[in-house]
C-alpha cells in the first residue's frame, strides 16, 4: 500500500511496447536499473508501467532493441496538476482543505475510555476538562505522564492507569481496585471537615443494624461483631490512647478513623403513583432525516420537519474518520420521527405491578450503586382509590458511614478493646 502511494505521488505512465526485440529491451532495462511492473504480452505487444524517470532513460534503449513505445496513459499528481493547471480555485479548495485538514489534526476529537466500572466515563470526561484535556484540546497541552498520575491521585479506586495518544485519539485504559472502588463513595471526609485538622474524626452509624463484620485500620473500635446499634452511634472513634509503662491511659492522639465495616439493616421502602396516567400510542408512521454535524451546530436535509403533531426523536451518529486514529468533529446524523400521540388510561392490576417492580429495580440499583448488597426485599403492592402504593422493607448489607468530628477525650471501652486499637 505505502508502495503504491509513493508511485503515485511521484507518477508513472502505462505504455504499450513493440518492435524487433522486445525481450532485447527488457533485459536492457534490468541492467541500468529501470524499474518496470505489471508486465504483461498479447501477442506481439507488452504492456508494463514506467516511473516518469524511468520513461525518460528509455531512448537509447529503444533504439539498441529496435522497439517503439507508446504512451497509453497518464497517472498520478504530476500529471493531474498540470492537467487542471488553469483551475486556480480547485487548486485553492484543494490547499484549504489539506490545511484545515492539518489544523483538525492538532487537536483531540475522540477519547475512548477502557477498564472503568465504578468510575463512570462521565465523571472520567468531567475530570478530563478539569485538567484542560478533553475533546478540542491541543495535542501539545496534553502530558500522558502526567494525566496518569492525576488520574491515580484523584480515583482512589484506580491502581493503575495508561494514556496514549495517536492521531486525533486519546486512550485511557485504567485497572481498578473493587475493593476500594466498593467503599470508596462511603469514606470520603466532607469538605465541611478538612480544613479541622486538630480534630478527630468519628464514623457514626447511618442507620439502625447489626454490625456483621468490622475491621479496623486507623482508630478505636467502639462496636464488635454482633453489636445492635441505632444511627447516629460511634462504630470507630478517631481518638488512640496512648498507654504508659503502668498500662494507663496518659494522653490521646486524634485521628481521623478508617475502616471496613458491614451493617446489616432493614431498610423502609415506599413508593407510590397514580392510577390514571398518560401513555404515548405510536402510528407506526416514521420519517427519516439525514444531517451533518460540526461541533455544535447541526445541518439537516431536507430542511423542514416532519408534519406530525407529536413525535420523538432518535438520532444515530457516526463520527467521521479518515483512519483508526484519525477523527474530525463531524458527524453523519440519522434523525429518526416516529409519530405518536397522547391519551389518558388506566394500570390494570398486572401493569401496576410491572411499574412498581420497575420502580423497585431502579430503586436498588442505586443502593447497589452504593454498594449495598441486597439481601432480602418484602415489598406489597396495594390499590387506592386514584393511586397504587408499594411498600415494605428491604434487608441489606452495607458499608456506609458519616464522620463526624470527635466529641471528647474519654472511649468507653473495655480492657479487652485495647488489642484492637491500630494505626
Amino acid at each position: 500500500m505505502l508502495l503504491r502511494l509513493i508511485k503515485f505521488f511521484r507518477g508513472y505512465v502505462e505504455v504499450a511496447l513493440w518492435g524487433y526485440a522486445p525481450e532485447r529491451f527488457l533485459n536492457l532495462c534490468s541492467n541500468h536499473d529501470i524499474l518496470i511492473w505489471d508486465l504483461r504480452q498479447q501477442k506481439d505487444m507488452y504492456y508494463f508501467k514506467i516511473s516518469v524517470q524511468g520513461f525518460r532513460c528509455l531512448k537509447p534503449l529503444l533504439k539498441k532493441s529496435g522497439t517503439r513505445v507508446h504512451i497509453g496513459r497518464k497517472n498520478g499528481i504530476p500529471f493531474f496538476f498540470y492537467r487542471y493547471r488553469r483551475r486556480k480555485i480547485l487548486f485553492a479548495s484543494i490547499f484549504l482543505c489539506m490545511a484545515v485538514l492539518y489544523t483538525l489534526s492538532r487537536f483531540i476529537w475522540k477519547i475512548n475510555i477502557n477498564g472503568n466500572d465504578s468510575v463512570t466515563d462521565d465523571s472520567m470526561l468531567k475530570f478530563l476538562e478539569e485538567k484542560n484535556s478533553s475533546y478540542g484540546t491541543h495535542i501539545s497541552g496534553i502530558d500522558c505522564t502526567k494525566l496518569e498520575e492525576e488520574i491515580r491521585s484523584c480515583f482512589e479506586s484506580i491502581i493503575w492507569t495508561s494514556v496514549k495518544r495517536e492521531g486525533t485519539t486519546l486512550t485511557i485504559d485504567v485497572q481498578e481496585n473493587l475493593v476500594v472502588a466498593a467503599s470508596q463513595a462511603a469514606d470520603q471526609l466532607p469538605e465541611t471537615l478538612k480544613n479541622q485538622k486538630e480534630q478527630g474524626y468519628d464514623l457514626l452509624a447511618l442507620h439502625n443494624g447489626t454490625i456483621e463484620s468490622i475491621f479496623v485500620r486507623k482508630g478505636t473500635p467502639m462496636v464488635k461483631q454482633g453489636d445492635h446499634v441505632k444511627k447516629g452511634d460511634v462504630l470507630v472513634a478517631g481518638v488512640l490512647p496512648i498507654y504508659n509503662d503502668s498500662q494507663e491511659v496518659s494522653a490521646y492522639q486524634y485521628c481521623t478513623a478508617d475502616a471496613d465495616i458491614q451493617l446489616k439493616t432493614e431498610l423502609s421502602y415506599k413508593d407510590s403513583f397514580p392510577k390514571k396516567h398518560e401513555q404515548r400510542i405510536y402510528s407506526g408512521r416514521t420519517q427519516n432525516r439525514y444531517g451533518i454535524s460540526i461541533g455544535d451546530s447541526y445541518f439537516q436535509a431536507p430542511w423542514k420537519k416532519p408534519g406530525y403533531q407529536q413525535y420523538s426523536v432518535m438520532d444515530t451518529r457516526k463520527q467521521l474518520h479518515l483512519f483508526d486514529s484519525f477523527y474530525l468533529p463531524i458527524y453523519f446524523v440519522k434523525r429518526e420521527y416516529e409519530e405518536y400521540k397522547v391519551t389518558q388510561g388506566e394500570y390494570t392490576l398486572p401493569e401496576a405491578k410491572a411499574q412498581a417492580e420497575e420502580n423497585l429495580r431502579e430503586f436498588l440499583e442505586n443502593l447497589t450503586q452504593k454498594g449495598v448488597l441486597i439481601l432480602e426485599k418484602h415489598v406489597m403492592i396495594k390499590a387506592g382509590k386514584n393511586k397504587y402504593t408499594a411498600s415494605g422493607k428491604i434487608t441489606a448489607l452495607e458499608h456506609t458511614f458519616r464522620y463526624a468530628v470527635s466529641t471528647g477525650h474519654s472511649l468507653e471501652t473495655d480492657e479487652g478493646d485495647a488489642g484492637k486499637e491500630s494505626e
